[in-house]
């Protein structure tokens, strides 16, 4: 099989042409369109851990418990008086197969200046035989890609969340019923739940440092409360040891981290505008107000900073609203790398084992249709989920 650039093999025979993409150079596409584009800054600050499954096909956390109150009074002769001693908690996810597949008409480029790229032999239909038609291809793979990064996107935050069914069963969503069949078989068919899905199942079992309710208006769905009112009685819901962390922070790889919080966009623009309110007495605050970034406290453009703790634009669940119809309000506090992506990068044989194959049929009955598939296995896990803290408000439509 000939190799070309950047790992993707060319295989042609009498009846098709498939070109493979190894599966660990799709994932690596997927990565960049979901969690580095997509989620960019929260990636960026450590949020996520990037988890390779066993063999077993399944994901395992393993985190140290802290020994405590290992002091005695000193004893007499030679009395031993054993305390404390390190202990391991092993977390251990499942994951589950998901799989695309694809097809793409040559009609859609018919009565176009790029429909004379892909007949330079009339009648065969052939796409992939000249550099125009390659360099086509090229675009329609990038977009593929993209479309599947962000299908893997809502599936670590959102697969499986009772909100998706409740917004079917009450006809709440807010796309076209095409869409909305396809959203819910990507996002119900599976058994593993994704990161947003988990926290707001803790919210429901009355976890501790999960149960805060914050204000909205229930008729506009506008947040009503104050970021900052509402951050320190989060903090204030914390265990000690995510409050020590938020103090201190976390010697991470030789890199002092703090926690990391997330907002969704009216938490975020109201604490925005609490800062740009104290310009006039201010002056960092004065440079944010006028550029934008203080060029202090502020790691990029769209974080800004709380008590040393990035707070991030949290899009996941807007992406979420615009879909199920639904509305909320969140504010999260999560340790860097306490929010676990799961997937397969194994190698497998041949197309099994391959992240994505597209096949162009030379069959005159095909008329050059092009097919593509992918499949792969997923998850998403938190890590300890003392180390997260969560407050939020879901609002559904009135009527």
């Amino acid at each position: 099989m000939p190799i070309l650039e950047g790992g993707f093999g060319l295989i042609q025979s009498d009846s098709s042409r498939r070109l493979t993409i190894p599966r660990d150079v799709a994932l690596t596409y997927y990565q960049d369109f979901a969690v580095v584009e997509t989620d960019e800054y929260a990636n960026r600050l450590g949020l996520y851990g990037d988890v390779t499954l066993g063999r077993d096909l399944k994901a395992q956390f393993l985190t140290f418990n802290q020994p405590k109150h290992l002091w005695s009074k000193r004893s007499n002769g030679c009395e031993w008086n054993p305390k404390g001693g390190v202990r391991m908690n092993v977390e251990t996810f499942n994951t589950c197969p998901i799989e695309y597949n694809g097809e793409q008409c040559p009609d859609a480029f018919y009565g176009t200046c790029f429909e004379q790229l892909f007949n330079p032999t009339p009648g065969t239909g052939r796409t992939f035989n000249s550099p125009e038609s390659l360099a086509i291809l090229d675009q329609m793979v990038t977009q593929i890609n993209r479309g599947l990064g962000n299908s893997f996107f809502d599936l670590y935050n959102f697969a499986n969340h009772p909100l998706i069914t409740t917004s079917d069963t009450n006809a709440w969503y807010d796309v076209a019923l095409g869409e909305w069949e396809d959203y819910t078989d990507q996002m119900l068919s599976g058994e593993c739940g994704g990161l947003i899905t988990q926290l707001d199942a803790l919210a429901e079992a009355g976890h501790r440092g999960y149960t805060r309710t914050l204000s909205a208006n229930n008729t506009t769905g506008a947040y009503t409360g104050e970021f900052v009112d509402d951050i320190a009685a989060l903090i204030g819901d914390c265990g000690v040891e995510l409050r020590t962390a938020m103090r201190s922070g976390v010697n991470i790889n030789g890199t002092r981290r703090y926690p990391v919080i997330l907002v969704t966009s009216d938490i975020f623009d109201n604490y925005r505008e609490w800062i740009r309110a104290m310009a006039p007495t201010n002056e960092l605050a004065y440079i944010y107000h006028m550029l934008g970034t203080d060029g202090v406290t502020i790691q990029d453009r769209n974080v800004l900073v709380y008590d040393s703790m990035p707070v991030i634009r949290w899009d996941a669940n807007e992406r979420f609203d615009a879909i199920t119809g639904v509305k909320s309000h969140r504010i999260a506090i999560v340790m860097p790398g306490n929010f676990g992506v799961l997937h397969d990068v194994q190698s497998l044989d041949q197309f099994g084992g391959m992240g994505m194959v597209i096949e162009q049929s030379d069959r005159v009955v095909d008329k050059g249709k092009i097919y593509m598939t992918a499949n792969l296995r997923w998850g998403a896990g938190i890590a300890n989920v003392d180390f997260a803290a969560m407050a939020k408000t879901v609002l559904h439509p009135i009527g």
